[in-house]
């Protein structure tokens, strides 16, 4: 990875899985890949997310628990001539925010630690609440008929892309783009990609 683009603060990435509403799980078994998008909860130095008990990603991880689990934030697009008066393609990219994870799959079978995670996962995605407590027995039925899975995270990456590489003409030149076009995730980006500089100069 390129080292501009690499983000090692645990807070800055925590932020990011914290505030992404689903992440893409990617599982494998015998040669046959596949990847689903999941909602999710992040607690310590763990991924959580729920399911059916019986499905294709819960077959696969009985078979093999090795997963791979990525997020991406998507910024601004950045049209080929934002940044070349060449008239290629080739630099037309995506700036984003993204993690990537590596890990193993267990299933949480204890029922109070279930409602625990799943109380988690809705306050993060319902914040404003609004719902009986997952202590309630009125859950019981459904608790029983819910997979809840844990990733351990054993390697974890994370890279930000807004043209912290650049030189600062080609840098420039893409933020008046940017602010040309003036849709609102091309103002955010243009906030971040001067934050970015910024920090990379330090």
């Amino acid at each position: 990875m390129n080292p501009h683009f690499e983000i090692t603060d645990k807070a800055v990435i925590n932020d990011l899985l914290d505030r992404a509403e689903y992440g893409t799980l990617a599982v494998s078994v015998e040669d046959h890949p596949y990847a689903v998008p999941v909602n999710f909860v992040r607690i310590d130095e763990h991924i959580y997310f729920h399911g059916a008990l019986k499905n294709r990603k819960m077959s696969i991880l009985v078979q093999n628990p090795t997963v791979s689990f990525s997020v991406v934030e998507n910024y601004a697009l950045i049209d080929s001539d934002f940044s070349s008066k060449e008239g290629l393609a080739c630099p037309a990219t995506q700036f984003f925010k993204s993690v990537s994870i590596e890990g193993s799959a267990a299933v949480v079978e204890d029922r109070d630690e279930k409602a625990d995670l799943l109380e988690a996962l809705m306050k993060k995605l319902q914040p404003k609440g609004g719902y009986k407590p997952f202590s309630d027995t009125a859950y019981d039925k459904a608790l029983k008929a819910t997979a809840i899975v844990k990733i351990e995270i054993k390697e974890m990456r994370c890279k930000f892309k807004f043209g912290q590489h650049l030189s600062k003409d080609r840098f420039e030149m893409i933020i008046d783009h940017l602010i040309d076009r003036g849709t609102p995730i091309d103002k955010e980006t243009v906030r971040i990609m001067k934050k970015m500089r910024r920090s990379d100069e330090v």
